[in-house]
């Protein structure tokens, strides 16, 4: 509040201060994460535009559209961060920069419209294109952030093809590209999260209920009943096969994935066994071998609840429940990472959407067993590490165990 007192009474003697100061002044707003700051860092770009500077740089521009991506209100304002790249592209022609592409790519993409996050993609493109040289090399590269921003629109409608093009992109991000440059990314924790959030997201196209059988005879067509046995057997518990043990199911984890995406739950489920499997050997392969720190693809990939949890959402959404919670109670305590409070909410909201049958007595008992560490973690987390979010958790793990009693 000094800082904005001192500022307007350069205004008042007809002396404002430059445009930086201005910029530091809002990044100074919106980083008090609040709604009252962020209200007023937007007044305080209008009222500068009216009595200090009607033209901001490009900077100044960078800061706001990204601000229409992180905002408190909504998901994202892809409306009015469009608008303000419209004005400094196009009406005051100010040269766009990495930063700026990269502000309204994830302005766009953060919104979970289709319409937006393809327009996310085409900027991209732009990005990449319409800035050559004589030679061919573009003026703009992408980083992590670009890629990152990608990535959360493309999980957003389950785009699975162009996450996996992405990842692709990022680990060969060291190697020389077509324009005999460096791309400067890494895959990171924050990548993978999006990754295994985009797998869970992802409709696999074939549904074997609406595969015809074939026997000797031909074509044998399906009825209701055959088909919602045989869908039943395909998600929920899966055919057993003779090295199978007590007719658990089992999943095939490839070794390289294929130039198609997955076309069922279980190809879903191996792709996302490999990936981990492979954070997981390459974290313990970096810490074996000091020497060459930060040599492998995914060594950059911090073990954290995130990502567990993102990782235990494609079990969630493609693998039978019983699958589901057993990998819940072993991953975290063999790589000795702690849950956090999403870790629990998003478990009880997945046995609170079961179907009817022996699924909804397993989520049952896995429910009131996790109950009870929930109310633990509820009344005993100290405050300061409760997080911003903790009342919304609280009441959706409520919602889920009301939910999940009703049924």
């Amino acid at each position: 509040m000094r800082a904005l007192s001192v500022l307007h009474d350069y205004e008042m003697q007809s002396l404002p201060a430059p445009i930086q100061s201005y910029t530091r002044l809002i990044t100074a707003l919106f980083s008090t994460q609040s709604s009252k700051g962020y209200a007023q860092a937007w007044d305080l770009f209008a009222h500068m535009r009216y009595v200090a500077h009607p033209t901001p740089d490009a900077l100044l521009y960078t800061l706001m559209i990204r601000a229409c991506a992180l905002s408190l209100t909504s998901s994202s304002e892809p409306e009015r961060a469009l608008d303000l790249w419209t004005e400094m592209t196009l009406d005051h022609r100010i040269p766009p920069s990495t930063g700026a592409y990269t502000a309204i790519i994830l302005a766009c993409a953060r919104s979970g419209s289709k319409m937006y996050i393809h327009e996310a993609f085409r900027l991209a493109k732009e990005m990449l294109d319409s800035h050559r040289d004589a030679s061919g090399r573009s003026a703009f590269r992408p980083d992590g952030k670009t890629f990152s921003a990608l990535l959360d629109g493309a999980k957003r409608i389950g785009d699975l093809a162009r996450t996996r093009w992405i990842l692709a992109e990022i680990v060969r991000g060291n190697d020389m590209n077509e324009d005999g440059g460096h791309i400067d990314a890494e895959v990171t924790e924050e990548v993978m999260m999006h990754v295994f959030h985009a797998y869970a997201a992802y409709k696999p196209p074939f549904k074997r209920r609406t595969a015809p059988l074939v026997d000797g005879k031909g074509l044998t067509p399906l009825g209701p009943s055959m088909e919602s046995k045989l869908e039943l057997q395909t998600i929920a518990e899966p055919l057993p096969d003779d090295n199978s043990r007590d007719n658990l199911p089992t999943y095939t984890v490839a070794s390289s994935f294929s130039h198609l995406p997955p076309q069922s739950r279980s190809e879903i489920i191996g792709e996302a066994q490999t990936l981990f499997a492979r954070i997981l050997e390459d974290a313990c392969r970096d810490q074996a071998d000091d020497g060459n720190r930060g040599s492998q693809p995914f060594s950059k990939v911090k073990l954290t609840p995130r990502l567990f949890n993102s990782y235990l959402s494609v079990h969630y959404m493609h693998a039978p429940l019983e699958d589901a919670c057993n990998l819940f109670k072993t991953i975290f305590e063999e790589n000795g990472v702690t849950r956090n409070i999403r870790s629990y909410v998003e478990a009880l909201e997945r046995c609170s959407n079961v179907k009817r049958g022996r699924e909804r007595t397993v989520a049952l008992a896995f429910a009131e067993e996790l109950w009870v560490q929930w109310q633990y973690m509820e009344h005993g987390m100290p405050r300061e590490n409760a997080g911003r979010n903790k009342a919304r958790m609280i009441e959706r793990a409520n919602v889920a165990m009301i939910r999940i009693w009703t049924l």
